[in-house]
């Protein structure tokens, strides 16, 4: 173990480990709920190491940061500093109390390299955006590391999760983000009521469309803003990208454009519009008919060939659309598809350097929690991330690697449709295929009993078992799925 020594230098990674160490020393202040673990480093502006701080060090229930910047070295000159955190500092705390995110700034530290989102949705990644207002630098945590203090802190994470689900009415904050303001022109019957109902069910809310209580959790997610006193109550652009009859009206920036390519062949061009949450449903269904079970690269026709990467480009758009600036004008989602590659060019410079995208390391930050939030209580994305292990794994799979590049604001993800000669014809090891060991031992599932068996969402319930359909490795009677022996 490195034995570190104030006032010497240290890499990164050794910062970062040290923050982990920290971390684990954590003493919790409640019996009744698990409290987070969070460690702290601070290195001096010249790079060296200052000080080291974890959750609880010397008062109970004081934060890691706060130990840190304000118990241990109060009133000392931190201009320029960086401070290594494990856990995204907080904003609101009760009064008097103040969140750290305002100590950082209030201490001058320059630079914050965080481990991991924090998981309560009443943060919602105002601790990152409000840094980053401040002027301060924010770079993230490898994503190995975010897995081990993930792991470190699976009982917190796992009660936020319940806290969350089980008050949907939770105030959820995020003042510093400007799509959240109140839209004076709309009126909330400029909302699309097929839009709430589908949030309403996909997300279990206990609400009916127009209830009381509906409009509180909007209010309160920051959907709509309620006026009490003027007894009026109007959409936010965030609730209007969401949920309004026409975003594009307003937005017109978060239309998708579809153009596909062939040779000898007029370039096939769709767009799509509406509602956030019922574009990916409408997305599928169109990615279903493009790709039925994939497509020849000659003639986009009907083929049995499997292309995975048409499974992939789901999840590239479905991360595009949650981690997309929404406040650059003029520039939409656009996926370009031609016989060899798949380009999907998303407006925004991911907070993240692009070479943790390209060698599949990036942290699970976006810069749009609330949209991140409610897409993956809705089943549309399977993580609060990129998608990195799904595209990951294409290259195993015989396809030369996806890239990703930034154009300007412009994050661009390349995938490539070309299997590597050696894969030729050949489909993925069965042996590794998702959800086959589990059918092999039961004979005959029901995407529910799937579900339950594998542990994961009915979405990727659905996906494994006609992954299974379309491999031939399995044939459908009714609603079940039966091994073909």
């Amino acid at each position: 173990m490195v034995k570190f020594i104030k006032g010497q230098k240290y890499t990164e990674a050794e910062y970062i480990e040290l923050s982990i160490e920290e971390m684990r020393k954590s003493i919790s202040e409640h019996t009744n709920k698990a409290d987070p673990k969070v460690g702290a480093v601070l290195v001096d502006k010249n790079g060296a190491y200052f000080d080291k701080a974890h959750r609880g060090e010397l008062r109970k229930g004081d934060h890691g940061e706060f130990t840190l910047i304000e118990r241990k070295h109060p009133g000392k000159d931190l201009t320029n500093f960086t401070l290594y955190t494990t856990l995204e500092p907080c904003v609101k705390r009760n009064t008097p109390k103040r969140g750290c995110s305002f100590r950082v700034i209030n201490a001058r530290i320059s630079k914050v390299v965080i481990g991991h989102p924090d998981p309560d949705p009443s943060v919602a990644s105002n601790g990152v955006k409000l840094l980053q207002k401040a002027r301060i630098e924010v770079a993230f945590y490898d994503r190995k590391y975010e897995k081990i203090i993930a792991e470190e802190n699976k009982q917190f994470f796992k009660e936020a999760s319940e806290r969350a689900e089980q008050e949907k009415t939770r105030e959820i904050n995020s003042a510093v983000d400007p799509i959240e303001n109140e839209l004076i022109d709309f009126q909330l019957n400029d909302l699309s009521e097929e839009a709430q109902k589908n949030m309403i069910d996909r997300m279990g809310l206990p609400f009916k469309l127009g209830s009381d209580g509906f409009k509180s959790y909007l209010n309160k997610m920051n959907l709509i803003k309620i006026d009490e006193e003027a007894q009026t109550a109007r959409p936010t652009g965030l609730g209007l990208l969401l949920l309004g009859q026409d975003p594009q009206f307003h937005f017109p920036q978060a239309r998708i454009k579809f153009t596909v390519r062939s040779k000898n062949n007029e370039p096939i061009i769709k767009d799509f519009e509406g509602p956030l949450v019922l574009l990916p449903e409408k997305i599928e269904e169109y990615l279903e008919f493009v790709f039925p079970k994939g497509f020849s690269r000659s003639s986009f026709e009907r083929t049995e060939i499997i292309e995975e990467s048409s499974a992939s480009l789901f999840e590239v758009i479905m991360n595009a659309m949650v981690h997309r600036d929404y406040s650059i004008d003029g520039a939409r989602i656009m996926i370009d598809i031609d016989e060899d590659k798949i380009i999907v060019s998303s407006p925004g410079i991911p907070l993240c350097p692009i070479n943790k995208l390209n060698d599949f390391t990036a942290p699970s930050f976006s810069r749009n929690a609330k949209i991140a939030h409610i897409f993956f209580q809705m089943g549309f994305v399977e993580e609060r991330g990129f998608g990195l292990e799904e595209l990951a794994k294409m290259e195993g799979q015989g396809y030369k690697r996806p890239v990703f590049n930034l154009d300007g604001e412009i994050l661009r993800t390349t995938l490539y449709r070309i299997r590597d000669k050696d894969f030729q014809g050949k489909a993925p090891l069965s042996t590794n295929f998702s959800g086959l060991d589990i059918l092999r031992e039961h004979k005959r599932l029901s995407t529910k009993q799937y579900k339950e068996l594998a542990d994961v969402s009915e979405r990727q319930s659905r996906r494994h078992l006609k992954n299974l359909l379309d491999m031939d490795l399995a044939e459908k009677d009714g609603i079940y799925y039966v091994l073909k022996e």
